[in-house]
């Protein structure tokens, strides 16, 4: 790394820190075109209106590594029991990284308890922000805590955008769109959501706690996450490094596609191959049963044979068929025939004995009534009829007066005893066609079994007498369903053939695939060894030159190695492989290789069992790659990290790494938005 005098960045009071920065064994070779961050904050103002006047909180911030520090407790003066031990934390840290996050296009704005306690707190309050994206300055500005529009102005200064008469509005989305373009290596992999890919790598959640290489995100810091796969992810980081070739993404899901294909193809070629096995067996086992010593051995001859067997089969029973019927036959049939015959006669008596019994009822019913008239109808003296007085006859009934017919000169021969005597020899007609009726209906389930049995008797006989034929018949059956079999056989054979030969080229694609994708890989390898080469530098920087770190790029992603005679793993080695690993990438980008925007904030990143050396050391490294650049203030990165844990003393008051003012929740005043909530 090249090196520069660092004593104007110290405190006049600061011996000058050269016993690490000195011994970089790497050199830092910034790219000529690189000359700033593609994207950084030069100030952020929290304002409780929108007017320079109403300013609640100023913080400066410049290119190059800056700190954002919260200090603890003393623990050498404040210790004992029921002591405050909050003073580094909930003092805006993450506060102050979600609301940068938020001014890029993040919603929403921090947690719901965040948000609420803003709210309850201030009527009004903004974010307002001066950004670099892409060499352009624009002034940016977000409600936090009312409903009014965000904006962007394109102009460097906050006068320029706050001190006109009216308040600024729209161009934020001219902004976002600026904003997104530093997502256009995500593109091909997110069309139309690279950037929002992104930023939740280049500003990790502090819940995620920088325990690997893909934890960006989690549940409960409420953040905007667009739920990717680990593999997406490192994608994501490949593409913006230039570690990813954007054929390789299609290349691969074609890949998997293709191979869950040449899966199921093997399987159904085996299922078929072991049901074609089982048809094969079974076929010359029926074909030797049917020709005997006469089965050929090619399969061709005994379809051959089969065929001209059940032609032959075929042709004697159409012979047999002519034949006169059998005796017994014959005798079935007449049989069956008078069976039927005498069915058919008692089913048609019945239907005229059916058809004479109502006629036969309504008659009678009818010259009941007459009589029951004659007796008691229209009778002058109904006493004297009721004392049979009145004659006999309706003639004399008529002359005496006792019935008053409406024609009295009309003659009726009428008797009612002929009429009574007609009814009675309708009851006995009655009585004997209702008895005759039911014996019908008695005889006719005999009469039908005995036309079944006559139907079983013919069948049974024709049977017997066509058992030959039947024999014939069934062994020609026979010897054609086996020849059909054979063929079907020959079809099966040729679509395995086909199947195999489609699983052979299917396989031959893979394998061509899988050469372009790895040849894809190697193309990227030096790039894969230049960005292990500065990881590697990073990590021996902070944990000595004794380890061996290597970055490798495998089919799972990026996978970060640090071994000392073997791998050396931990929840703070996992932390410090994540750190060096983000660093690297910031590095690789400033020598002009991939599209990172070489902007990255690491908010309190330390775990609690990481070596204080260590942590501090992480400091000098991103402080001494300003090193490289003719002044800090040309430095084409911007390295943002917040802490609880001291910086190194030399990076603290007074030093332009550390950024105004130091935080501490036990003082509201020196809290970021300088209220409790």
């Amino acid at each position: 790394m090249k090196q520069s005098s660092r004593n104007s960045n110290l405190s006049p009071n600061m011996a000058p820190q050269t016993h690490f920065l000195d011994q970089l064994h790497r050199t830092v070779n910034p790219h000529a075109d690189r000359l700033e961050p593609e994207l950084w904050f030069r100030e952020l103002r929290l304002l409780d209106r929108l007017d320079l006047t109403a300013e609640r909180r100023k913080i400066t911030l410049h290119r190059g590594f800056n700190i954002l520090w919260a200090a603890p407790e003393d623990p050498d003066i404040e210790q004992g029991l029921y002591r405050d031990g909050l003073a580094g934390h909930a003092s805006g840290k993450t506060l102050f990284c979600r609301i940068l996050r938020h001014l890029l296009g993040e919603d929403p704005l921090g947690t719901h308890s965040q948000r609420d306690g803003i709210h309850k707190k201030f009527l009004c309050l903004w974010a307002v922000a001066s950004i670099r994206v892409g060499c352009r300055s624009w002034i940016v500005g977000r409600p936090l805590a009312t409903d009014g529009e965000k904006f962007a102005v394109p102009v460097d200064t906050f006068e320029e955008a706050l001190s006109r008469p009216e308040a600024p509005v729209g161009g934020y989305d001219d902004f976002i769109t600026e904003v997104k373009k530093l997502g256009r290596s995500i593109e091909p992999l997110f069309p139309s959501g690279g950037w929002r890919h992104l930023l939740p790598w280049l500003a990790r959640d502090q819940e995620a706690r920088f325990s690997s290489l893909v934890a960006w995100r989690e549940a409960v810091s409420q953040g905007d996450n667009p739920l990717t796969k680990v593999i997406d992810r490192h994608q994501v980081m490949r593409a913006a490094l230039g570690l990813l070739d954007h054929r390789e993404p299609a290349l691969r899901q074609k890949l998997e596609g293709d191979q869950t294909t040449l899966e199921t193809m093997r399987i159904r070629h085996a299922t078929d191959e072991t049901q074609l096995t089982g048809k094969v067996v079974l076929a010359t086992d029926q074909a030797a049963k049917l020709l005997g010593e006469e089965m050929p051995k090619e399969t061709d001859a005994i379809v051959a044979r089969l065929d001209s067997l059940a032609e032959v089969l075929r042709d004697g029973a159409q012979g047999l068929s002519k034949r006169p019927p059998a005796p017994a036959v014959v005798a079935a049939q007449k049989r069956l025939n008078a069976a039927n015959k005498a069915l058919t006669m008692a089913e048609s008596e019945l239907e005229t004995t059916n058809e004479q019994l109502p006629k036969l009822r309504e008659r009678q019913n009818r010259d009941l009534t007459t009589i029951r008239q004659i007796k008691t109808g229209n009778v002058v003296d109904p006493t004297r009829a009721d004392a049979n007085f009145c004659p006999r006859t309706l003639n004399f009934a008529i002359k005496k007066g006792c019935y008053q017919d409406t024609d009295p000169t009309e003659e009726s021969a009428l008797s009612v005893t002929d009429l009574e005597n007609q009814t009675k020899a309708d009851s006995i007609a009655i009585t004997a066609l209702a008895a005759k009726a039911k014996k019908l209906n008695a005889e006719m389930s005999k009469l039908e079994t005995a036309v079944a049995d006559a139907e079983t008797h013919l069948s049974h006989a024709t049977t017997e007498a066509n058992r030959d034929l039947a024999l014939i018949l069934q062994k020609a059956a026979s010897a054609e369903g086996i020849a059909k079999l054979y063929r079907s056989i020959d079809e099966t054979r040729g679509e395995q053939t086909k199947t195999a030969d489609a699983i052979k080229k299917r396989e031959e694609a893979l394998d061509t695939d899988r050469a372009t994708l790895a040849r894809l890989r190697r193309d990227m390898e030096d790039n894969v060894v230049e960005l292990s080469n500065i990881f590697a530098d990073i990590i021996r920087g902070v944990m000595g030159a004794s380890v061996e770190p290597a970055l490798r790029v495998t089919a799972d992603g990026i996978e970060p190695h640090v071994t000392r005679g073997s791998e050396l793993s931990g929840a703070a080695l996992d932390t410090i492989k994540t750190l060096a690993f983000d660093l690297a990438a910031v590095i690789a980008s400033i020598e002009g290789k991939g599209d990172h925007p070489r902007f990255l904030i690491h908010d309190g990143p330390r775990e609690g069992d990481m070596a204080r050396v260590i942590y501090e050391r992480f400091f000098l490294y991103a402080a001494g790659i300003e090193n490289a650049f003719p002044s800090p203030d040309e430095a084409s990165f911007q390295y943002l990290i917040t802490t609880t844990t001291p910086p190194p003393k030399s990076m603290r008051e007074g030093t332009r790494w550390l950024l105004d003012p130091i935080l501490d929740s036990r003082d509201k005043s020196k809290r970021l938005l300088k209220e409790d909530f």
